[in-house]
């Protein structure tokens, strides 16, 4: 494992200035448009978003019914925690299939090559579910041509609602033919010199010569370790080719502490997931007649809502301030830690803060044994990943976006009380609103739902939702493995900051399954320690209002006092403030002994998503996880 030691104020002992300057000039766009975890480049193609403006519908197409036009989108608490999960896996995956089932949604996906796929689980068993892709790519530009436009030709979106009980069409829409087009490479100085090294390499140059191409070259050692490389000193590089009627991608890793990034491994990946929707439609042998006009068009509130309108993202933000269902909330950002929200409940004091400040993308792992997560992914207690690549993932509006989509209201009935969810995206490394990403051009980059349920019996629900792809089908099918353990695995870090009915500091409890403790300082529950037993509970120590926090063998905890250089108290990525990204690895870092009763604290709920025990983990299903905030005394 390499070394990690801060002198003075380098970042690395092994880094000269220059390479310390490069990383500089990267982390300087991280508050603007060009940082990039798998990021963006600077490419940014505004996109009108909201979902005011209706498509034409043919006149002589059936209505739709109350049972599509009453539908919403489900909650957790419509249905079982397992239900729920059940819901983004197995019916996501046969909604599509049976979408591209349709012969005429099957003879359009067919002559794409790329696609993308979305879904929405609604209440009277009907599922939301789209297919979009391209037929191929065109650019403007080239080595001595920049930055490059990219067009995605003959985009067409179609979009059904299943019967969750026949696996029937009860509704399909295919929208015309367009060209999407997107621009990449407006960098910055440190981003243009790499493109331009590693364009000079045959090993790349021997795959784009003579071949319609775009370049995805990045700044991405900010939230990058791999191999033996510590945080900082590793980015990616992807070229988009065109090759033999194939869309493909050129990945690659390269070294950039010295004067000139070095090259360190390339592989060609031709899917960029397991089973994109194109290649299901081209494996799907279809009988009978299409249903296009014979069932009513999905109106657009029960399409999915990351696809909505013409197959980008429906946004209805909800004010930053609003009161509902007991609750009273504001949120801001997202900056790079996604939405920062701060609730009361009753007119009291819930939490100042809570926000998804870090999400630990691990590939190729060795094997666990047993262990907790820092002592797996960390076991050296340095920003070195133990597998061979990790990204501390941000969420902000540069980096593919597009923030909050909405606010989607729950409500009441006889067995569940009524709320409402904000709901987050974010295909973090895409460009802006995810042209190139919704094209079906979405290697590397990520697609996250990140949820936050409220209801009206004081429960409040963090929901992380994975989608893929990621890197996950590079690592599954095109090079070779390197450990034995999990191919792709995440951890979600949850951060909180407490404040039961009071600012002036809780106290924190453990229930251990037998007995209530008092821990008088810092601590780290991993998840070897924890089992369904267990709850963290905060409580004000001058009234009854409590926070109980059940856990299980998925999810693991750090309490900590809030420390003026470390994450949480520090944003993530900050320019003016770089040493705290560059050290942090695992929220247990700090752990450092300092005293927690009576003071303000920062919680971390650590939640566990091994999404290789999902059926596909690389895109077509989709890794939930569930946590709970319990409220009494209010």
């Amino acid at each position: 494992m390499a070394s990690y030691s801060m002198i003075d104020n380098d970042i690395h002992e092994t880094v000269g200035q220059a390479s310390r300057r490069q990383f500089l000039s990267a982390l300087s766009v991280a508050g603007g448009v060009a940082l990039a975890g798998c990021g963006s480049g600077g490419d940014v193609t505004p996109e009108a978003t909201s979902s005011s403006g209706q498509e034409g519908t043919d006149a002589d197409l059936p209505e739709p019914g109350e049972r599509i036009t009453s539908a919403r989108r489900i909650g957790p608490r419509d249905v079982s925690d397992f239900g729920f999960q059940e819901l983004w896996s197995y019916r996501k995956r046969q909604a599509v299939e049976t979408l591209v089932s349709d012969p005429r949604v099957n003879e359009v996906a067919s002559n794409w090559v790329a696609s993308f796929e979305a879904y929405d689980p609604l209440t009277n068993r009907l599922d939301a579910v789209s297919v979009q892709g391209t037929t191929g790519m065109t650019v403007d530009g080239g080595p001595d041509n920049t930055p490059f436009e990219v067009t995605a030709t003959n985009r067409q979106v179609a979009y059904g609602l299943v019967d969750r009980i026949t696996d029937e069409l009860v509704g399909l829409k295919i929208n015309e033919p367009t060209d999407v087009t997107w621009t990449r490479g407006d960098w910055n100085d440190t981003q243009r010199a790499r493109h331009e090294t590693m364009l000079n390499k045959e090993e790349i140059w021997q795959h784009l010569e003579g071949k319609e191409w775009y370049p995805m070259v990045k700044a991405a050692e900010i939230i990058t370790s791999y191999g033996d490389y510590a945080h900082g000193e590793v980015s990616n590089l992807v070229y988009f080719v065109m090759d033999g009627g194939e869309l493909k991608a050129v990945s690659g890793f390269m070294d950039v502490t010295g004067e000139e990034p070095t090259l360190l491994d390339l592989h060609i990946v031709n899917d960029f997931a397991e089973h994109p929707a194109h290649r299901m439609a081209q494996d799907t042998a279809t009988t009978g007649e299409t249903v296009l006009g014979e069932v009513p068009e999905p109106p657009m509130m029960q399409r999915p809502q990351i696809t909505g309108p013409n197959g980008f993202h429906r946004i209805e933000e909800p004010p930053q301030e609003f009161e509902q269902d007991g609750w009273s909330i504001s949120w801001s950002g997202p900056r790079t830690v996604g939405a920062e929200v701060r609730a009361d409940f009753n007119g009291t004091p819930v939490f100042s803060l809570t926000a998804p400040y870090s999400t630990s993308t691990c590939y190729d792992m060795p094997e666990r044994n047993g262990r907790n997560t820092r002592e797996w992914m960390f076991p050296n207690e340095e920003p070195v990943i133990s597998g061979e690549l990790i990204y501390w993932d941000i969420h902000s509006l540069s980096l593919g976006g597009p923030g909050i989509l909405g606010k989607t209201e729950y409500p009441s009935t006889q067995s569940r009380p009524g709320g409402f969810n904000i709901r987050t995206h974010y295909h973090t490394g895409a460009v802006r609103n995810a042209r190139d990403f919704h094209s079906g051009h979405r290697f590397a980059p990520y697609n996250y739902y990140i949820n936050y349920q409220f209801y009206e019996d004081g429960v409040f629900m963090p929901v992380f939702q994975r989608h893929g792809p990621g890197y996950v089908n590079e690592f599954y099918e095109y090079r070779e493995r390197e450990n034995d353990g999990p191919a792709q695995y995440y951890l979600e870090n949850w951060l909180t900051k407490p404040t039961p009915g009071t600012t002036d500091g809780v106290e924190t409890r453990v229930f251990d399954g037998d007995e209530w403790q008092t821990p008088g300082t810092e601590f780290y529950l991993g998840s070897n320690d924890v089992s369904e037993e267990h709850i963290v509970r905060f409580t004000n120590p001058a009234g009854p209002e409590t926070i109980d926090v059940p856990l299980d063998n998925m999810k693991e905890v750090v309490v900590v006092q809030p420390k003026d250089d470390e994450i949480g108290q520090v944003i993530r990525a900050n320019p003016e403030n770089p040493q705290p990204e560059l050290e942090f690895y695992h929220p247990a870092q700090y752990v450092s002994g300092e005293p927690i009763q009576g003071r303000e604290v920062f919680f971390w709920l650590l939640m566990e998503a091994p999404t290789d025990e999902v059926p596909h983990a690389s895109g077509i299903t989709t890794y939930t996880q569930l946590g709970e905030f319990n409220l009494s005394g209010y």
